[in-house]
């Protein structure tokens, strides 16, 4: 994927007849969409990348509802549900300190706050009712972790030297009685 587009939301669901789509977005203030700028839908299943211009947008509580060039009915937008939703990263307003797109945290490497050591690497940033989470592939294991992406657990994001610190990490994971996983955020 090119390196200028930043992912900005998930379309989630159709809206009315005329063919609007429902976007979770990834940021809590979706200027791109305001901007009304073009945007490029990953394909959730073939992975073909859509181009659209954006007509019209509307919030509707946390999510918003776009209105897209040339799309205008609803069977039109039954098939990118799911799809992954991108903006060029030339027109997207820059984020607020302590603010960051979804993709600039992916590949990050986690290390602890207090010893320097390496705990895994980010995977995901996932969204979920207004709450970020970090999904973390564990340091040599297959398995990840989702922890609330918080200044108290990551008290340090480092985009120049491509790491995070977390901290607390043995503390959160013993509060854990069930474990936190992708799949159980997108429910």
């Amino acid at each position: 994927m090119d390196d200028q587009l930043v992912r900005v939301g998930k379309i989630i669901g159709c809206h009315g007849v005329r063919g609007d789509i429902k976007v979770r977005p990834t940021s809590e203030n979706p200027a791109w969409a305001k901007a009304r700028q073009k945007l490029t839908l990953k394909h959730h299943k073939t992975g073909e990348h859509l181009h659209y211009a954006i007509q019209s947008v509307r919030e509707q509580g946390p999510l918003l509802v776009i209105s897209l060039e040339g799309v205008d009915n609803r069977n039109a937008v039954e098939p990118l549900v799911g799809s992954t939703v991108f903006a060029n990263r030339d027109a997207l307003p820059k984020p607020d300190e302590n603010e960051f797109w979804a993709d600039d945290l992916i590949g990050l490497t986690v290390v602890d706050a207090q010893n320097g050591r390496v705990r895994g690497k980010v995977k995901d940033l996932l969204s979920s009712s207004g709450s970020d989470f970090l999904e973390i592939q564990i340091e040599d294991s297959e398995e990840t972790v989702v922890i609330p992406f918080i200044h108290r657990f990551f008290p340090e994001v480092n985009l120049e030297q491509r790491t995070v610190s977390i901290d607390l990490l043995s503390d959160f994971l013993s509060m854990a009685t069930e474990p936190v996983t992708a799949d159980r955020l997108e429910q």
